[in-house]
């Protein structure tokens, strides 16, 4: 198994959610919450003392303990609503982990398998770390669909020359999952990505992205056919 020593697993967590309402502690199996499963994920592909959970809550605190993971506190500036922004989040997070490089990992996208997650890792090390062709990592789903925008069709013609579905160009969806980069460039540039990130794919289950209650509820119904490994 590759040495993921150098690596910490950051799961930012707040309790506040505008659209569904403590969506972290939503149950996800018995006696198992989002979190929970979360972190029961990422312990299969990480030691614990690598996994940080990032909040201001006592909850989480919590929930840190039970699984005997770390937690990193968080102040409230970069807790509560929207004050900061997103790069001063990101920033004042992976200021305070005590490796060279991160996985930031969302609680949100619950599908995302271990084993997807551990080769997420191999790749980065592979890629960015010891190749160096990339400069971070990001989940992804390939789309090939039909994409339009208010003005018209933005990726194939939609008359007689129309183009069958594998031969549209590559576009890549970003799944939320999981974003890899060095904390050094981070803090440097403010965002978990580079201008030239590895294209880590996924399956469509892993790009379930719970932001609205149906998302969850997707979720739910999709669990059945997760595969735990």
């Amino acid at each position: 198994m590759a040495d993921f020593s150098d690596i910490s697993v950051v799961i930012p967590v707040r309790e506040g959610s505008s659209r569904v309402r403590e969506k972290i502690f939503l149950p996800f199996g018995d006696n198992t919450t989002l979190l929970d499963w979360k972190i029961s994920q990422l312990k299969k592909v990480q030691r614990p003392d690598r996994i940080f959970l990032s909040s201001n809550s006592e909850r989480v605190k919590e929930a840190a303990r039970a699984h005997g993971v770390e937690f990193l506190p968080r102040n409230d500036y970069l807790s509560v609503g929207h004050q900061a922004s997103f790069s001063e989040v990101i920033t004042g997070v992976v200021q305070d982990i005590p490796t060279d490089h991160f996985a930031w990992v969302t609680v949100v996208v619950p599908l995302m398998s271990p084993a997807e997650y551990r080769s997420g890792f191999e790749l980065y090390l592979e890629h960015v770390v010891d190749k160096q062709s990339h400069d971070s990592l990001v989940s992804v789903n390939l789309l090939k669909e039909y994409f339009w925008d208010k003005n018209g069709p933005l990726n194939y013609q939609a008359d007689k020359n129309h183009t069958i579905s594998q031969e549209l160009p590559d576009i890549y969806r970003v799944t939320n999952g999981l974003y890899m980069r060095s904390r050094e460039q981070t803090l440097a540039e403010g965002y978990f990505l580079g201008p030239n990130p590895y294209m880590h794919q996924v399956g469509k289950m892993a790009g379930v992205d719970i932001d609205e209650f149906e998302d969850y509820e997707m979720a739910l119904a999709m669990k059945a056919f997760y595969r735990d490994e």
